[in-house]
């Protein structure tokens, strides 16, 4: 058998591999506070100079406290372009009830397209929903393509009066290539 390999042909390949180049993300850290009860909203900005082509996003609610999840509604808006993007709005209203489910926040919540949990199924299951990674109600890929540049402002309203809740405070990822 080895006289049969020393005989055998032999042939040089060459061989191209395919790579891909990671997403660079870019992460900023805006301010938290309370949120205002049944009134008014919770507003803060993150401005950003850095002029990039978005491929990802992902914005995560740091130290959120509320009693009634079912009062809140959060978006993420980009000013320049007026794009908004909501991440949870009023969950379990108004199939469970008028007001939504009365289960409570106390954790960090992270919203991407890429993350298959679902924020309205959490809140449905648990007394206090668990920090985690969810998919947000309307897709942030929306922002996709657009110039990082500009301002980002997370918005948070409480719809109805006699619960209250506080944000520790947030932050943005964006990705580019």
């Amino acid at each position: 058998m080895s006289k049969l390999m020393s005989n055998a042909a032999t042939a040089v390949l060459d061989v191209n591999v395919a790579t891909t180049t990671e997403a660079n993300v870019l992460t900023f850290v805006g301010n938290g506070g309370n949120i205002p009860d049944g009134s008014g909203s919770f507003q803060n900005d993150i401005v950003i100079t850095d002029n990039v082509s978005i491929t990802d996003v992902t914005v995560t609610l740091k130290d959120l406290a509320h009693t009634w999840v079912g009062d809140l509604v959060v978006r993420l808006r980009h000013l320049e372009t007026d794009t908004v993007v909501e991440l949870f709005r009023r969950p379990g209203q108004p199939h469970f009830s008028s007001s939504g489910y009365s289960n409570d926040l106390r954790g960090d919540y992270s919203f991407n397209d890429q993350f298959s949990i679902d924020f309205e199924a959490a809140a449905a299951q648990n007394a206090v929903i668990p920090s985690g990674n969810y998919a947000a109600i309307q897709p942030l890929s929306t922002f996709c393509g657009h110039s990082s540049a500009g301002t980002w402002r997370l918005i948070i309203n409480d719809c109805s009066a006699g619960d209250s809740g506080v944000l520790g405070s947030w932050s943005l990822d964006l990705g580019w290539r």
